[in-house]
């Protein structure tokens, strides 16, 4: 009996250990996007839970803060590093994850963001092993282009901005694709943000007999031309960016709200799969939002990549390579790292809530 026991105690001892598969969490875990990264946290989090492991080894999560912050998201990405991350799911503001991705790629890890929008974290991209799930934000351009080129081809459209970067370059980039595609922009604006009055331009728009104003502007200044264009009687439909969608705008505008179109990230959570997984974040206090929902899908992918081992350029390259099936559809993606099946959708304000634009 004794020879038997050691016999079994010394195959335990041959057997080798499980090893962790460490996965990086990084994000915004605290100040004003805080919100984001509970949801990339808990998305990774139930993925993990579901998956039991990647490649039959257990996994562990190493959650950090970049703090929206690049020299921040740097120094968290070198934790990362120093920990044994094997995969980072993560990042959603710009100057954090263009820094962090550059510690990543030197390291090989392979670093892939369920929440980062701005179109230089692709198209600066600093290596094969980085990938994003989130819609470029230029992708609302091509959007609300197509949505003027099938409703408003043939009538009088005007596009207004408040000057800022991201507001004049989404009307400029929607313009331009109206006008290749045969549009014709009849006036293009520009206003100061923050007055509490906008009369003049919306008198030039009533002017400029215009059936569709393009806005790209931020909540309060969007509600305050909303207010004006329909306190002169205009009818005009109105488009914007994702920021008039906020609940922000709707307050603000209140019934001039009503009918104001926007384009906003496809809703992951229409997908035929999402439904068990936003009700397992729900179940834990979570909320299943694009980002908690992309994130989960994020470490399915990994997951899916790493069974047949190899180090991060082996997984990153069957990553790019390889279309997953997901909770949120089929993944794949483009030669920046983009993911295809990413882009916008629009909706409309119809009473208090938003509704997909039919």
């Amino acid at each position: 009996m004794t020879l038997v026991r050691s016999a079994v105690i010394l195959l335990a001892l041959a057997a080798p250990a499980k090893a962790d598969v460490i996965v990086g969490v990084a994000g915004p875990m605290s100040g004003s996007f805080a919100a984001v990264g509970a949801e990339i946290r808990a998305g990774v989090e139930q993925a993990a839970a579901d998956l039991g492991g990647i490649a039959g080894e257990p996994v562990k999560i190493v959650a950090v803060d970049d703090k929206c912050d690049p020299e921040t998201g740097s120094a968290v990405a070198n934790q990362l590093v120093g920990k044994g991350a094997a995969v980072v799911i993560g990042h959603a503001c710009t100057g954090a994850a263009l820094a962090a991705a550059k510690v990543y790629a030197g390291a090989g890890i392979v670093l892939i963001s369920p929440a980062a929008t701005n179109p230089r974290f692709t198209d600066e991209r600093v290596g094969p092993a980085v990938f994003r799930m989130a819609p470029r934000s230029d992708l609302q351009a091509r959007a609300i282009a197509d949505h003027l080129l099938a409703a408003f081809r043939d009538k009088r459209v005007a596009f207004v901005h408040d000057g800022s970067v991201y507001g004049q370059g989404l009307v400029e980039a929607t313009a331009k694709l109206y006008a290749d595609d045969g549009g014709v922009p009849v006036t293009t604006e520009a206003f100061t943000p923050g007055e509490k009055s906008q009369i003049t331009l919306a008198g030039r728009l009533q002017d400029a007999a215009v059936s569709a104003v393009v806005l790209g502007a931020l909540p309060a200044d969007a509600a305050v031309i909303a207010r004006e264009v329909r306190g002169r009687g205009l009818s005009a439909e109105l488009i914007g960016n994702e920021s008039l969608g906020l609940a922000e705008f709707r307050a603000l505008a209140g019934d001039a709200a009503e009918g104001v179109v926007f384009a906003v990230p496809r809703d992951l959570a229409r997908a035929p799969g999402a439904g068990a997984v936003a009700d397992s974040l729900r179940a834990r206090g979570a909320e299943p939002g694009n980002a908690a929902l992309a994130a989960y899908a994020a470490l399915q992918v990994y997951a899916a990549a790493a069974t047949e081992g190899g180090d991060g350029a082996a997984v990153a390259g069957r990553i790019a390579a390889s279309t997953t099936p997901t909770a949120i559809g089929p993944v794949s993606f483009d030669g920046k790292g983009d993911m295809t099946e990413a882009g916008y959708a629009l909706s409309i304000w119809r009473g208090l809530e938003p509704r997909p634009l039919e």
